[in-house]
């Protein structure tokens, strides 16, 4: 029998027992290793690498650059490529070309090795980053494949929130009993706040609090996703525990950054809910608060001090001093930058802004790209949100813009493109927005990998 390669119907759209011969479920196929990625990410702590490597060696960057190498490779042979248009495929070639052009750039101008160094890195780092996006927005065959990729996600961060609760409440930490066979370790500090200090925030699995606090604030709309519209009790349940344990360790990251994602969050996931959700979500939130003032005395009092001592904090005094540094250096090369990867923090000045620092290093195209990025992801799920009437596809799409949302606010905050957990995550959820556009369009049905001659 021959079968025409013009026409692939999702097998889900046939019968649920209905598979072509390549819609086959296969044990390590892309939304596993995309799992993979997000589990990586959360659960082995930062300081865990591979022997004789920088952060790069760490095992999600690893995965994300396989998915990269992957993604590449299917678009050499035409049934191994996704078919139909892929709008975050062209952006994500976009923010590529950007970072090329400003490598090119720096080659221009002549750089001391320690800058080649980091341009190198550079273009490794950026091929982690896009690699997740485009292998979820062109290889996650099915909505339940997508929704497989998600739960993994809120159960790691799940687990990494637990892990700080542990940290913040009981000063113990959990990271020096997750040691991963094959790997070695690098001192980034421990986890645990002093004993006489409420304001020290905790990291968990992460590099930095603030980095930590970001990523429970991004993961958390996702959690209550999860726990509203999984298929099964249990998943629902494990949703549920998620978005409490996620929403707990927010404030123990102390961080004004954290905040501000949470209250992103809030102010645009609660009009999208009915009243009853919104009083079915508020009073455990509500009760979760309350019982910060048992497990962690004075760590609310230390959340408001970030707001109330704000002209006398000398880290907010620092980051408008870089400015005029900004300045002069954008104006020097103001198109393409000085290449990136190349304006070491150890060298000039450390910058905890990421529009800051893409504008010395990539230039106006630079700054453009990352735009681009973010402004596709939500005009893609908005996209996505108004083609569909099920209650849970607008609840995903709703997630995927507030996540865009916090992370462009964030990258004011902080340099949050050289912390690789916040990498992994935001490629994830990013390339999620390219994937749900895709699986909720109108012709979905031929959207999928062709089929191909079968004899």
């Amino acid at each position: 029998m021959t079968l025409s390669p013009s026409v692939d119907l999702d097998p889900a759209l046939v019968d649920p027992r209905t598979y072509a011969t390549r819609r086959r479920r296969h044990l390590v196929d892309t939304p596993y290793l995309l799992s993979l990625v997000a589990v990586f990410a959360c659960v082995i702590p930062a300081g865990q690498i591979v022997p004789q490597l920088t952060d790069l060696g760490r095992p999600t960057t690893l995965v994300a650059l396989l998915l990269a190498v992957m993604w590449a490779v299917s678009r050499l042979h035409p049934r191994m490529t996704t078919r139909g248009p892929q709008p975050m495929r062209w952006v994500v070639m976009f923010y590529v070309v950007a970072v090329l052009l400003s490598y090119v750039a720096g080659l221009a101008r002549g750089m001391p090795t320690i800058e080649a160094n980091g341009a190198d890195r550079a273009l490794l780092a950026t091929a982690a980053l896009v690699g997740p996006m485009l292998a979820f927005a062109d290889g996650v065959p099915n909505r339940s494949r997508l929704d497989a990729v998600l739960r993994a996600l809120v159960y790691s961060a799940a687990i990494m929130a637990f892990i700080a609760i542990v940290q913040s409440s009981l000063r113990f930490d959990l990271l020096h009993y997750i040691k991963i066979p094959g790997l070695s370790s690098r001192d980034y500090g421990t986890g645990v706040p002093g004993e006489e200090s409420a304001r020290d925030g905790v990291a968990s699995t992460a590099t930095h609090y603030i980095e930590f606090g970001t990523i429970m604030a991004m993961t958390l709309p996702f959690a209550v996703h999860v726990a509203r519209f999984s298929g099964t009790r249990t998943q629902r349940q494990l949703g549920a525990v998620s978005a409490a344990l996620i929403f707990m360790s927010i404030p123990m990251a102390v961080s004004r950054t954290a905040i501000l994602a949470l209250a992103i969050v809030l102010l645009v996931m609660i009009p999208t809910l009915t009243w009853r959700m919104r009083f079915n979500l508020g009073v455990p939130m509500l009760a979760l608060v309350m019982l910060l003032f048992v497990v962690r005395p004075g760590l609310l009092g230390s959340v408001r001090s970030l707001f109330t001592s704000w002209g006398h904090d000398d880290s907010i005094k620092g980051r408008t001093d870089d400015y005029s540094i900004v300045g002069y250096l954008f104006s020097q090369r103001p198109w393409l930058g000085r290449g990136q990867g190349t304006f070491i923090p150890t060298q000039y000045i450390f910058l905890d802004n990421q529009w800051l620092g893409h504008a010395i290093s990539g230039g106006i195209v630079g700054i453009a790209a990352l735009a681009a990025l973010h402004v596709t992801a939500i005009v893609l799920a908005a996209i996505a949100m108004r083609r569909s009437s099920a209650v849970a596809d607008r609840s995903l799409c709703a997630c995927l813009i507030t996540v865009q949302l916090v992370a462009i606010a964030v990258e004011y905050t902080f340099d949050a493109l050289a912390f690789t957990t916040f990498v992994a995550v935001f490629s994830l959820l990013t390339g999620c927005a390219g994937a749900a556009w895709r699986l909720l369009h109108r012709e979905r049905d031929i959207r999928t990998v062709a089929v191909g001659r079968a004899e």
